[in-house]
């Protein structure tokens, strides 16, 4: 009989390194897939977005910097409050984020394709357990 935390531990192990591949972050990158994924849903400063991928915000101060000058990210300051600056996802920046997103599953899909239809059942089942997990 299996344990449930040398279960819980082969799972994490699974989930974590299977998110990598399915973000398609090679080209672009797990940090800067982060932040983009971030900000497709609205702006955020930069202190936000460091504590959202637990950072610090000298290092994501860097990180954006350097998207700013590859073109993925724009600062803008707030109109209300010019001490504020948000920082915004560019056109660049979500096409290079659905780039990767279709990598993740080209990815994906390449891996299911090697297996073996008791293993694709079982996987079809291990996913299954896994939505309800993340809904209770």
């Amino acid at each position: 009989m299996l344990e449930s935390s040398s279960v819980a531990e082969s799972l994490r192990f699974a989930v974590l390194h299977l998110s990598r591949g399915l973000r398609g972050a090679g080209k672009l990158g797990e940090s800067r897939y982060c932040v983009l994924s971030a900000l497709s849903a609205s702006p955020m400063t930069v202190s936000a977005l460091a504590f959202h991928s637990r950072v610090s915000v000298a290092s994501m101060s860097k990180l954006v910097s350097a998207m700013v000058e590859a073109g993925l990210v724009q600062r803008e300051r707030d109109v209300v409050d010019a001490r504020r600056v948000d920082i915004s996802i560019t056109e660049a920046g979500r096409e290079a984020l659905a780039a990767a997103a279709d990598d993740g599953v080209e990815w994906l899909h390449r891996h299911i394709d090697g297996l073996e239809g008791e293993d694709i059942i079982t996987l079809s089942r291990a996913a299954a357990i896994m939505r309800t997990m993340i809904t209770t």
